[in-house]
């Protein structure tokens, strides 16, 4: 079975955000090549330590840290 096309929720995009997103994308890359495949999951006093820190709920950050457990399963199907 082969996935649906992604279909971004806008079309906005603030341009003045590209250099952050780029940052993300490059930090995402070196968390996995340190990682070396297995990259675990943060403490839950980490996650709480981080939400308040940086503004976040932890239920996000719990989401995102998710994602990144297993790149894996986004792989294309030929």
């Amino acid at each position: 079975m082969r996935r649906l096309p992604f279909e971004p929720p806008t079309d906005f995009y603030h341009d003045e955000i590209k250099p952050i997103d780029e940052q993300l994308v490059e930090l995402l890359k070196k968390r996995k090549d340190l990682s070396g495949g297995d990259p675990g999951f943060p403490s839950p006093s980490l996650i709480q330590e981080w939400s308040r820190k940086y503004d976040f709920y932890s239920d996000y950050l719990h989401a995102v840290f998710s994602l990144l457990m297993d790149d894996e399963r986004f792989r294309p199907i030929p």
